[in-house]
Parts: C-alpha cells; sequence; structure tokens
C-alpha cells in the first residue's frame, strides 16, 4: 500500500488575508525560526501537537485555537512522535484589519495580538460553531467569484468567536486549562531557560553560564532549545532584546547607545546592524516612523 502523503484540504488567499486548511500525515515541522507581522490563527481539528510561543510550550489537542500576535516566535511539532493532525490557519494583516478590529474592539491591531494572545480550548458547542464558521467562509472563498467583502467579514467572525471563548476561559480564571503540559524534565528545563532569558535579556548571556545553571550540557541545551522553539538560543536572545529596543524607541527619548546598552547590545553599531537585519531600517529611522523625534 504507497504511504499517504499530506494533503492540502483548502488554501486560498488575497490581499492581507490567507487561509488554510491541511490534514498532515507525514511529518511536517517547522525547520526554522518563524515569525512575522500578521496575526495568525491556529485551529487544531484532529490530533495533538507541541507548540511553542515566546515563552511557553504547550501541548494543544483537538478544539484547541491559538493566537500568535506579531512578531512572536512560534514554532508547532511533533506530539510523541505521531505527526498526524489536521489544522486550519487563519493569517491577517495589519493593513486589512485594523479598521475591523478597531471597530469591533476599539483597540489597535497589535493591542488586539497583545491582549488575546494566548490559547483556548473551546466548549463543545462554541467548537462546533466555530467549525461552521470555518465550512462558511470555505464554501464562500472557493466558489469561482467569492464576494470578497464577505470572505473578509466570515474570516474575522472566526476571530471574534475565538476572542469571545478566551475572554469566558479567563473570566472563569481557568486560562489555556488543558493547553499548557510540559511532559518531561527537558520541557521543563527549556521552559526555564525561556523565562530566565526574558528577565535577563539585558545581561551578558552565555551559553556555557545557561548549561551550568540549568545542570544540561550546552549541546543537550542548544539542540533542545532549537527543536522546541524553532531558533536557536542566541536568535531568541536577540529578538527579544529587539523587541524590547522597539518599545523604548517608541515611549521613550533615550539615545540609540543607551537603548542599546539596556537591552544588551555590547555596543550601538551592532545593534543598529541587528535591528537592521530584523526590520529592515535603522533605529533612528523606527523611531520616526513610529512618531517620535
Amino acid at each position: 500500500m504507497p504511504e499517504k502523503e499530506n494533503t492540502i484540504v483548502f488554501r486560498r488567499e488575497i490581499e492581507h488575508l490567507k487561509v488554510s486548511e491541511l490534514d498532515i500525515v507525514k511529518n511536517s515541522d517547522m525547520k526554522s525560526q518563524h515569525y512575522h507581522d500578521s496575526i495568525e490563527l491556529f485551529v487544531l481539528m484532529e490530533g495533538k501537537r507541541y507548540f511553542f510561543t515566546d515563552r511557553k510550550i504547550r501541548v494543544l489537542e483537538a478544539g484547541s485555537v491559538i493566537l500568535i500576535a506579531p512578531g512572536q516566535i512560534h514554532k508547532t511539532s511533533t506530539y510523541n512522535d505521531d505527526p498526524r493532525h489536521r489544522r486550519f490557519l487563519l493569517q491577517f494583516s495589519r493593513e486589512g484589519s485594523e479598521t475591523l478590529i478597531r471597530s469591533f474592539f476599539s483597540m489597535s491591531f497589535d493591542e488586539f495580538g497583545q491582549k488575546y494572545s494566548g490559547a483556548a480550548v473551546f466548549r463543545k458547542e462554541r467548537w462546533e460553531t466555530l467549525l461552521q464558521a470555518a465550512e462558511n467562509l470555505k464554501n464562500e472563498f472557493g466558489r469561482e467569484k467569492p464576494f470578497l467583502p464577505l470572505v473578509r467579514l466570515q474570516a474575522h467572525e472566526i476571530l471574534l468567536l475565538y476572542a469571545e471563548e478566551l475572554d469566558y476561559i479567563r473570566g472563569l480564571q481557568e486560562e489555556e486549562q488543558n493547553t499548557v503540559l510540559l511532559s518531561s524534565d527537558i520541557h521543563n528545563s527549556i521552559q526555564q531557560v525561556i523565562e530566565y532569558l526574558n528577565e535577563h535579556y539585558m545581561d551578558e548571556i552565555l551559553l556555557d553560564d545557561l548549561s551550568r545553571r540549568f545542570f544540561i550540557s550546552r549541546a543537550y541545551l542548544t539542540r533542545s532549545f532549537k527543536q522546541m522553539t524553532g531558533v536557536t538560543v542566541i536568535q531568541y536572545l536577540t529578538v527579544i532584546r529587539i523587541r524590547q529596543a522597539c518599545v523604548m524607541l517608541k515611549d521613550t527619548n533615550e539615545s540609540i547607545a543607551s537603548i542599546a546598552e539596556k537591552c544588551g547590545f555590547s555596543n550601538a553599531t551592532y545593534f543598529e546592524n541587528v535591528f537592521r537585519r530584523l526590520h529592515g531600517m535603522t533605529p533612528g529611522n523606527y523611531r520616526r516612523k513610529v512618531g517620535r523625534n
């Protein structure tokens, strides 16, 4: 019998919106760093997956939905050597969603992403509502001449359903119930490393020091961190530092040299080179773009 292949159940894309559904039977782990400026909604319809976002390693089961905010590093990977799963994915750009999100929630695209970043296990009746909304979207989007305003509205309806469910869960003080499960010593250790990096990004951090602090060999630390997060320890630390620098460029008048130092960079020139590589502009241009002088 021939080996089964991964199946694209549905895939459509228009400006500012991507929708896809995949039935995965073979390993499909993300192999590299993965972050972008869109809001991404990951709906796990079948199966079980590890999912890493910024500071948490979760186990998602069917019926779970996770929102990845703009700029969040994320990676999904095989759970217990079983790659089989079915997932539905929506990606919303800032340009296509800012107006609707402001209308629905009275907050900006980035504020929405930060507030609703997280994961929710849907109640059965709400899960059925979400699945029906996904079918409605696919039916309209799959037509020969879809009515695109309706497509955009249907996609944002799914986003609304997720936000409603996460608000409900948080109201019960059960946020992310059944979605966070660190099932082994190495998962717990990597989670602790992640927390440490987020709290000490401004300090000099060496791999040998992390290895000693968390009682993990340097080789095992680097291999396991990359496997679980999709990035190296240094890449992850760099993204944290640049993200904090963006906040300071936007919200303070401190000099670029001072920001570089406070964010853990050895010198301003290196900071500017890294910033330009990740954002495509200098820190000064970024500051001007976001409205600071």
